[in-house]
């Protein structure tokens, strides 16, 4: 059981590295605007900025994540790139937050495989079902087992990867490639995408705006 002391320390502790991982998933986010990505990367980029996190009032996991998944994101965990200072901290706050998340999955429609059901899993950061409450931006990690295919679909919203792992992206229009560990994949409103692992868990932070104005400014 958890004294008061100790659980005063661990809300600290979550909350530094969800500040952390603010920062520095923003930092990653603007140098790559810097290098000509599309204008809604720097939409969230000042999402993230400007975004104000509140720790919910109890660290309790209604759904934490399946013990059959938990190897594949340590595994991926240990192996995610670590070739640049905000890299290290974000995956530093990951290792921090991951325990204290709830993992949703995604149901599949009826024209689709529901094999890939209960292998993959998000776990929620801020917006809905997150870790910490956020009217502006809905942050998730998306895990998947290897050999897994995340169907085709499509939102309304434009949405970011920054990818931790090995792994091919599709959009409908670029085809399937393979970013590589530290590389970032956009997404453009209701654009048809997905993904698939392959040797490996697949690994990525995604990141969406709750406002659709705020997207296409």
């Amino acid at each position: 059981m958890i004294n008061s002391t100790e659980h005063l320390s661990l809300r600290q502790d979550v909350i530094a590295s969800g500040k952390s991982l603010q920062r520095s998933l923003h930092a990653v986010l603007l140098n790559r605007v810097r290098n000509g990505a599309p204008d809604s990367i720097q939409a969230h980029a000042s999402a993230l900025e400007t975004a104000r996190w509140t720790l919910k009032q109890t660290l309790e996991t209604p759904r934490a994540l399946p013990e059959a998944l938990a190897p594949s994101l340590s595994q991926a965990l240990n192996v995610a790139p670590r070739t640049h200072p905000h890299l290290v901290s974000i995956l530093d706050a990951l290792s921090t937050l991951w325990p204290h998340l709830t993992w949703i999955n995604r149901q599949a429609r009826a024209d689709q495989d529901s094999a890939f059901v209960e292998r993959h899993r998000h776990g929620m950061i801020t917006g809905p079902e997150g870790l910490f409450e956020c009217p502006t931006l809905t942050l998730g990690l998306a895990l998947m087992l290897p050999e897994t295919c995340y169907p085709y679909h499509q939102h309304p919203p434009a949405e970011f990867y920054l990818v931790l792992s090995p792994g091919e992206w599709y959009r409908e229009d670029v085809g399937w490639w393979s970013p590589g560990p530290g590389g970032l994949v956009f997404n453009p409103p209701s654009c048809v995408h997905a993904m698939k692992s392959r040797q490996a868990p697949l690994l990525a932070l995604w990141g969406l705006l709750h406002s659709e104005a705020e997207l296409c400014r």
